[in-house]
């Protein structure tokens, strides 16, 4: 029996569930409204990839992010990440890099790799796992709401039946006689 064939947890994961995409349907509409208010924003290709930290500087213009000089492959590139990662990096780290998916003057643009990260960004990603968590509720609720199947009916019998059925008399075959061999009279003799 599975733990979901429970009416009490299954309503508390369903609404644990619901509320997680809620949470998730908020994120995403602030996310895009403050994408909309925003004129300098423009939309970029979300990616991650694995750099080499060549140097870090400081933006005297921002509070908020600092910049990064990296080396991908051959080429070399200048990221704007938040101070506090920033400063946990050092040279000739090897770090891997979530790139945002718009990219503006004020929120940096990329970000350290990280489950935390990620989910923030991407709220989107949670909603997979909660899809796949209410359609398993889903089967347990039709699970425990099917009708039991029917019980097997047991019929016992005792060896004496058995045996006794040896000295039964043996079935009678009722064959029908052919219709031109007829029963003839009997005929009688007269014995004197």
């Amino acid at each position: 029996m599975s733990a979901f064939s429970r009416p009490a947890v299954r309503w508390s994961a369903l609404a644990g569930l619901w509320m997680l995409v809620g949470a998730v349907l908020w994120i995403v509409l602030v996310q895009v409204f403050l994408l909309a208010l925003n004129p300098f924003c423009h939309l970029q290709r979300p990616s991650t990839a694995r750099v080499m930290v060549k140097s870090v500087d400081r933006d005297p213009d921002s509070h908020i992010t600092d910049y990064v000089t990296v080396r991908q492959g051959e080429d070399d590139q200048v990221l704007r990440m938040l101070k506090a990662e920033a400063a946990e990096l050092h040279e000739y780290d090897e770090v891997w890099i979530l790139n945002a998916w718009y990219s503006d003057g004020l929120r940096p643009t990329q970000y350290l790799l990280t489950p935390h990260r990620l989910l923030f960004e991407y709220p989107i990603v949670l909603l997979l796992p909660a899809a796949w968590a209410l359609w398993r509720l889903r089967k347990a609720r039709e699970k425990a709401e099917a009708a039991p199947p029917p019980p097997i009916r047991r019929t016992f019998t005792d060896d004496f039946h058995l045996r006794a059925q040896r000295f039964a008399k043996p079935a009678s075959t009722d064959v029908e006689k052919p219709a031109d061999k007829a029963e003839e009279p009997p005929k009688h003799t007269d014995i004197d």
